[in-house]
C-alpha cells in the first residue's frame, strides 16, 4: 500500500493500490469496449451537477441505452441533460424527473416515471446528498446532526426502495459514500461523518438482506463541487468517478460486491487482486482488521 498526502488536515490517506490516480485514465475509459453499458438503463440521483452529472456523462459515452437523472431542482436538472445530452451515443436517451428523494411517494412517482418511459431499470446511483454544515461537537446544534442523518438515511432508502420493484433481473446499486464514514475521525466533520457512517450501514443491509441486488459503496474521490464550495484544495477531476463508476458496472468489477472502493485506486491493480479480495475481509467493514 502507497501513503498518500494529507487532504486538508484529514489523517494521512493509505492507498490500497500502488497507483493513485486524480484524473480519468485508458483502463476506465468509458469508450473502452469491455466496458459497454449497450442496454443498461441508468439512474442516477443527484445527477444535475459535479460528480453526478459526470456519472451520467459517462454512462451516456458508455452506449447506455438510457440515462435518467433525478434530483430536486429542475434548472439544474435541465441543464445536466443538455450537458449529458452532448456527449451522448447515437441512440442513448437522456432524461430527467424532479423529485425530493427525502419522501418515499415522491422517489416511488419519478423512478416509475422513467420506468414507463425507457423500461426496467439496470443501474442506480444513489449519488444525491447534502454537505452537512461543519462545526465542532462541542457545541454543535443537535437538530442540524440529527436532520444530516435522516436525510442522508432516507436518500438512499426511499431511492432503494423505489428502485427494487422495477429493477431489472441483475440490478446493480452503487452508493456515493465518503472515506469520513470509516477512517479516522476528522475535528470539525462530525456531522457530515456521522450521517455518511449511518447510510454506508444501510447500503450494508440492503447487500445483506438482498443478495441479489449487486451494491458498492465509493467513495468518489476528492472533487471541487458545488456542496463542498467548490474548493480550491481538491485534487480530483469529476471525470475520474464518473469513469471509475461505469467500470464498476462492468464484469471485471464483479469481485467487488459489498465492497467499499475509492476511485482513486487503481482498477487494474484492483483486478489484479480480485480473487483475495472477493474471498477475504479486505475492503469490508472491520475492527482493527478483525472481522466482526
Amino acid at each position: 500500500m502507497a501513503d498518500q498526502p494529507d487532504l486538508n488536515g484529514m489523517p494521512g490517506v493509505i492507498s490500497f493500490t500502488k497507483k493513485w490516480h486524480s484524473e480519468p485514465y485508458e483502463f476506465i475509459s468509458p469508450t473502452r469496449p469491455e466496458l459497454s453499458a449497450a442496454g443498461k438503463n441508468v439512474i442516477v440521483t443527484g445527477g444535475g451537477t459535479g460528480i453526478g452529472l459526470a456519472i451520467a456523462r459517462a454512462f451516456v459515452k458508455a452506449g447506455a441505452a438510457s440515462v435518467a437523472i433525478v434530483g430536486r431542482r429542475e434548472d439544474k436538472l435541465k441543464s445536466g441533460v443538455a450537458d449529458i445530452s452532448a456527449a451522448a451515443a447515437e441512440g442513448t436517451r437522456v432524461l430527467y424527473e424532479t423529485a425530493d428523494l427525502s419522501d418515499l411517494e415522491q422517489s416511488k412517482a419519478a423512478f416509475q416515471a422513467i420506468v414507463d418511459k425507457v423500461g426496467k431499470i439496470d443501474v442506480l446511483v444513489s449519488n444525491a446528498g447534502r454537505l452537512t454544515a461543519p462545526g465542532p461537537i462541542t457545541d454543535y446544534d443537535a437538530d442540524t446532526l440529527i436532520r444530516g442523518v435522516t436525510d442522508a438515511l432516507l436518500v438512499l432508502f426511499n431511492s432503494f426502495q423505489a428502485f427494487q420493484p422495477v429493477a431489472g433481473p441483475e440490478p446493480i446499486l452503487l452508493n456515493t459514500s465518503s472515506c469520513l464514514a470509516n477512517i479516522t475521525p476528522t475535528p470539525g466533520l462530525a456531522g457530515y461523518s456521522i450521517a455518511k457512517a449511518a447510510a454506508l450501514k444501510l447500503a450494508n443491509y440492503i447487500a445483506t438482506e438482498n443478495p441479489g441486488v449487486h451494491v458498492v459503496n465509493v467513495q468518489p474521490s476528492w472533487v471541487a463541487t458545488e456542496g463542498n464550495g467548490y474548493q480550491k484544495e481538491a485534487t480530483d477531476s469529476a471525470d475520474l468517478p464518473g469513469h471509475f463508476y461505469v467500470w464498476l458496472t462492468s464484469t471485471e468489477a464483479r469481485f467487488l460486491k459489498s465492497k467499499f472502493v475509492w476511485a482513486n485506486w487503481d482498477a487494474q491493480e484492483l483486478l489484479e487482486k480480485a480473487e483475495e479480495i472477493k474471498n477475504s475481509t479486505l475492503l469490508n467493514w472491520v475492527v482493527d482488521a478483525t472481522p466482526m
